[in-house]
């Protein structure tokens, strides 16, 4: 019976990756863009393409250690960094596969859970972290708005209007994320009303008992939130490590750009324009937002990249920045699954 339930997941989710594979296959063999890459990846420098891999690697490091510092809050120090690593890791991979990247927190509630902490720790700190990023990724979408909206406005005038539904929906997100962080009314209403939507669909069995679990939930969170919002020094060092994270990620293109021997376009504004392409990209419901990356950053990149370069440049940074998190996610997805629980410690439990 369940099997039969979970067909249509199954089938939906396999027609979601098809359909990502097939806009890969399309990017990479239209006017044999892929084999241009490889022909002339020789040519490319070395030390520039290795500096783009870091900026990946660093961006992970930062959101490890901003996983690090928000549990840490709640365990008393006692949470190392090579295990919020592996916890970024497994967020990285399922985030990447999965459609507006929502498998990625569940799969890494249950890595913190499989380490020895408490399912109430996990959520409170995973819903501070996207809070702390939506936070500084609206932050700074605004900060690259109001300071290079103008210059990419004048060049693409229709496109960067989507830029601005991106940006307000990121703000939307931010408004809700407070509202649930800070309103323990307007949470306990919204839990309220998704039990009662989930019992009248029949997938929640018994309402009052799963309405007292949530309940019970929810002030375990408020509680921990409570006290990570009174460290502000924990509280500074997650949004400075949040802030590096963004600019490693955006800075991707700009390596790239030079890995071609590229002269001339400043750093600042190619930063700027792969946080336009995030902006326009983001809520794509498909994994890795396959398509609308691409599709923009094809058209955003086009007044640094030269034409002959442009596509060959896309696909050297889907592969860098998006590819990357598969490939070396998978890794620890697939440790995660193996391992037993544990401690913060790295100890069976």
């Amino acid at each position: 019976m369940s099997e039969s339930r979970n067909r249509p997941s199954k089938i939906f989710r396999i027609a979601l990756f098809a359909l990502t594979l097939g806009m890969l296959a399309y990017f990479c063999l239209t006017d044999n863009h892929l084999l241009t890459l490889l022909y002339s990846f020789h040519t490319l420098d070395p030390y520039w393409l290795l500096g783009a891999f870091g900026c990946v690697v660093l961006s992970w490091m930062m959101e490890g250690l901003v996983t690090q510092n928000l549990v840490a809050a709640s365990c008393h120090g006692e949470y190392g960094f090579r295990h919020a690593f592996k916890v970024t890791m497994v967020g990285q991979y399922f985030n990447s596969v999965s459609p507006f990247a929502a498998a990625g927190q569940p799969m890494q509630v249950l890595a913190l859970t499989r380490q020895g902490v408490a399912s109430g720790i996990a959520l409170s700190a995973l819903v501070r972290k996207f809070l702390v990023y939506q936070i500084s990724i609206t932050v700074y979408s605004m900060a690259v708005i109001l300071i290079k909206y103008s210059f990419f406005r004048s060049k693409f005038q229709s496109f960067m209007a989507l830029a601005v539904v991106g940006f307000l929906c990121q703000s939307a997100v931010v408004i809700l994320l407070l509202l649930f962080t800070h309103s323990p009314a307007f949470t306990t209403r919204l839990i309220h009303s998704c039990v009662w939507v989930l019992t009248k669909l029949h997938i929640v069995k018994n309402p009052k008992q799963a309405d007292e679990k949530v309940k019970s939930q929810l002030e375990f969170y408020m509680k921990n939130n409570r006290a990570m919002l009174g460290n502000r020094r924990m509280k500074g060092k997650v949004y400075a490590y949040t802030a590096v994270q963004l600019t490693a990620v955006f800075a991707v293109p700009f390596f790239i750009y030079k890995a071609f021997h590229s002269p001339g376009a400043p750093f600042v504004d190619m930063v700027a324009a792969q946080s336009f392409v995030t902006m326009i990209s983001t809520y794509t419901p498909l994994p890795g937002a396959a398509g609308a990356a691409e599709g923009s950053f094809l058209v955003i990149f086009q007044i640094f990249f030269g034409q002959d370069i442009l596509h060959q440049a896309m696909l050297l940074w889907r592969f860098t920045a998006y590819y990357s998190c598969i490939i070396v996610g998978a890794f620890f997805a697939g440790m995660d699954r193996k391992s037993g629980r544990q401690s913060p410690h790295g100890k069976s439990s």
